[in-house]
């Protein structure tokens, strides 16, 4: 029967020894748990935008044109004209995680930002919410003007409400001005041009359609939150034609010059995408004026990952985009709706090369 037994000249045992370094990661590990826990329970006064996903105008959703313009005739489309969006993450203040802010910030794609930057801080998610949608609905009706006067459409101006006594002996809701002080009016645009011309306390002679009878009013005027001279009217648009809009779950103003080239393209004479994937930003004044947005770079690359070869950017928004453009997306620096459509011209012909930059 054999035993075992320890070796005659057993291998002496030796404590082992961490070396400096990894003593130095250890400790910059726990560190950074440490920091890590602390900031799951910190609130974090960032948000962190990035793209957003991408809608064409000229497209359906469940079988519904997300422009319809009913009763009027249009030419069949090709391409698309994508508007563009962000999601953000961190609406709510405190609701960015640890892991999203430190992962937003390593993201090319992304962007940090300060919380007040974007957000009211006193404002409730209900109160965000219905700002955005109530900036949609405007973005829409202005798009709608926009878009209508490019094509040489007669806009009216209507009072939807009496404000003051004086209005109310004068005006009747429905009233549609025909000119003041001897101006047409075939837009807000026009109104507010005239009115700025008058001095506040001035009688005006105001022509108006009424139940389909022209009457001449004479009306006075009072001095406007501006120091304007105002009727003291609530006032509206009256378009000769119906435009519906299908899209839901996106807010904001920024897809208003977007919103004016889908309805250019359903009522125009031109097909302006042209089987070209075109993607943009920008609001949209009643003037045809298209202004800057926020989140340029994130929707550059949005228009991008969803196939866009054109980007039409606000020129206001320009100093964002020089060296943020994505490779393969052509960025066309527009000011107005009449830019847009004639750099879309261009690039239907195939001169692309000919419409302006940024930079």
């Amino acid at each position: 029967m054999s035993s075992l037994e320890p070796p005659s000249d057993p291998v002496p045992r030796v404590r082992s020894k961490l070396a400096p370094s990894s003593v130095t990661f250890g400790a910059a590990f726990v560190v950074s748990m440490v920091t890590l826990g602390l900031l799951s329970y910190l609130p974090i006064p960032y948000v962190l935008e990035g793209p957003g996903p991408t809608v064409d105008v000229l497209g359906s959703t469940d079988g519904h044109e997300l422009i319809q313009v009913p009763g009027e005739p249009s030419h069949p489309v090709t391409g698309a004209l994508l508007l563009t969006t962000v999601v953000a993450h961190g609406s709510d203040l405190g609701s960015l995680s640890a892991w999203q802010l430190i992962t937003g910030y390593f993201n090319a794609s992304e962007a940090l930002l300060p919380y007040d930057v974007v957000y009211p801080r006193d404002s409730t998610a209900e109160e965000r919410q219905a700002l955005s949608e109530q900036q949609m609905l405007s973005s829409q009706e202005t798009a709608t003007a926009a878009a209508l006067q490019h094509l040489g459409m007669d806009i009216g101006v209507v009072v939807e409400e009496t404000r003051s006594e004086s209005a109310k002996e004068v005006f009747q809701v429905g009233d549609r001005f025909v000119t003041v002080g001897g101006a047409p009016i075939h837009s807000f645009a026009d109104l507010q041009q005239t009115m700025a011309d008058v001095e506040p306390g001035a009688v005006v002679d105001v022509v108006v359609l009424r139940a389909g009878v022209e009457r001449t009013l004479s009306a006075a005027t009072t001095t406007g939150d501006s120091g304007e001279a105002v009727f003291g009217l609530g006032v509206g648009l009256d378009f000769p034609v119906d435009v519906e809009f299908g899209v839901d779950d996106i807010g904001g103003p920024s897809a208003g010059a977007m919103f004016a080239l889908g309805i250019i393209d359903k009522l125009g004479p031109t097909d302006l995408a042209a089987g070209h994937v075109i993607a943009g930003t920008g609001t949209v004044e009643q003037t045809g004026a298209i202004g800057a947005i926020g989140g340029i770079e994130q929707k550059m690359i949005a228009a991008r990952r969803d196939g866009a070869e054109v980007f039409l950017a606000p020129a206001d928004n320009c100093a964002e985009v020089v060296g943020h453009e994505p490779a393969g997306l052509l960025i066309v620096k527009v000011a107005t709706l009449d830019d847009a459509v004639a750099a879309l011209a261009e690039i239907a012909a195939g001169d692309a090369d000919r419409t302006p930059r940024c930079g």
